[in-house]
């Protein structure tokens, strides 16, 4: 579940359980990152002592890895950056301002003849029209904006930004020389690439100066699937799920789906759960469920003595949980 969240597949259970754990934030943050060799990792904690295989899914760290994790944790560099709200495509931004900056830089030396930063033909088509835009002040004005930025953020944040530029005759670092050279892990050099890249995004998107509006236009995006949008905006206009399954032209199971998913992503006010659970059901799965952790509820224990379907069930227990939250 935690690797799928990770690498942005996002089922409404594995965003059920990401919100039960309280890692909604992380939803996508490692889908540019290489996981392949998560299996070898396991297995070299294991054959380290560190950890044990409790079953086909599940592992825990032993008393010695425990230790190890706690002390790696003092000095381990943790995302800052994780957002409910926004998904950051942080790999095609990156592209489109290094891109950008190679070209302005290239331009002010009058050579035509380099390697451009790799990128796809949108950002590219972006980067291109952006910089024909702007190119008669476009060398002072890009300084400029850089200046002012990296100023103003932490002095090692904009180390690691500055330090991945490329320009004439100047290569940026890739994210393993930015780890060798700072002595730290791939990840950690990762995370803090990302949260650098981010509040630049951010920066940019917030700036009163829109020179580089052009090259965050669809970098940052909300987290909730479009299609869910819509389902949520037919319910709660009073359209009855049958009605939305016709009018969207999908699935009834998939108009469920879509408000789960909804309910997990929204604050517990602006989602009408009495909409779906009347007071009779709510009061029927309180009294089943009085004593129990939320994580253990089983749907059967209900199923067979009341008329109450699963997703209600489910909806019940995406409400308890926003409510157990505030306590």
């Amino acid at each position: 579940m935690i690797q799928n969240l990770l690498n942005g597949k996002r089922t409404v259970s594995t965003l059920f359980w990401a919100m039960r754990y309280g890692l909604l934030q992380y939803s996508a943050i490692l889908k540019t990152y290489d996981l392949n060799s998560i299996n070898d990792d396991i297995n070299k904690l294991i054959s380290d002592g560190l950890a044990k295989q409790v079953d086909e899914y599940q592992y825990q760290l032993t008393h010695k890895g425990q230790i190890k994790k706690d002390s790696v944790m003092e000095s381990f560099y943790i995302l800052k950056n994780s957002s409910y709200q926004y998904d950051y495509d942080v790999n095609e931004f990156k592209a489109r301002v290094l891109l950008a900056i190679q070209s302005v830089s290239e331009y002010s030396f009058q050579n035509k003849n380099y390697y451009p930063v790799k990128t796809d033909m949108k950002s590219a088509m972006i980067v291109k029209r952006w910089f024909i835009e702007n190119k008669t002040k476009i060398v002072e004005q890009l300084k400029k904006y850089l200046i002012n930025y990296l100023a103003q953020i932490d002095e090692h944040q904009a180390d690691i930004i500055a330090q991945q530029m490329i320009g004439h005759e100047v290569y940026g670092m890739t994210n393993g020389q930015l780890a060798d050279s700072m002595n730290i892990s791939n990840v950690e050099a990762y995370f803090m690439e990302y949260d650098g890249w981010v509040n630049f995004i951010n920066y940019i998107i917030n700036d009163e100066n829109t020179l580089l509006h052009p090259l965050v236009h669809d970098i940052r995006t909300l987290k909730m699937n479009n299609h869910a949008i819509m389902t949520y905006q037919q319910f709660i206009s009073g359209n009855t799920l049958n009605h939305i399954s016709k009018n969207l032209g999908v699935k009834l199971s998939t108009v469920r789906e879509h408000l789960l998913e909804m309910a997990i992503w929204l604050p517990e006010d602006k989602f009408p759960y009495s909409m779906i659970i009347s007071q009779d059901d709510e009061k029927i799965l309180f009294e089943s469920f009085e004593n129990q952790s939320i994580d253990d509820w089983q749907f059967k224990q209900i199923s067979e003595k009341y008329d109450i379907d699963f997703f209600e069930f489910r909806i019940y227990q995406i409400l308890r949980s926003k409510q157990d939250d505030k306590q």
